[in-house]
């Protein structure tokens, strides 16, 4: 069964965990860590921690809408992150009982990272997450 979800609204959550928790329902062979960014848009190795309320972070738009649509590049999504609440995401992709980050193909689409995954793990017979 696929989740018809399409855009993460914002103003539905509190904390970080959720927004992680959505995404992943929609893509359950990807997932996203978010880190500190410095006031360039830089991003630094300091990760978030889940329980951080979204009201801590430094940039918040009040009922921001993220895509997350099966056609949006890693990329695309990466960006609208940093837009919309000043902070990076790093996407992983389930690869057997390891998650890979992806950086080398951050063009590809999120329906595809999670199709790779998907195709990934059912040859090693592993469920997500």
């Amino acid at each position: 069964m696929e989740v018809k979800m399409e855009a993460i609204q914002i103003d539905q959550f509190n904390v970080l965990a959720e927004l992680q928790e959505a995404f992943a329902n929609r893509y359950p062979f990807l997932k996203i860590d978010f880190f500190e960014t410095d006031n360039t848009g830089s991003t630094k190795l300091t990760a978030l921690d889940a329980r951080t309320k979204l009201s801590k972070l430094p940039m918040l738009q009040a009922g921001a809408s993220l895509d997350i649509s099966c056609n949006r590049t890693v990329a695309e999504v990466t960006s609208d992150f940093l837009k919309s609440l000043g902070v990076s995401i790093q996407v992983s992709r389930k690869s057997g009982k390891v998650w890979n980050l992806i950086t080398v193909t951050e063009s590809w689409t999120l329906k595809t990272q999670n199709s790779a995954a998907e195709y990934i793990c059912s040859l090693m017979k592993l469920s997500p997450i």
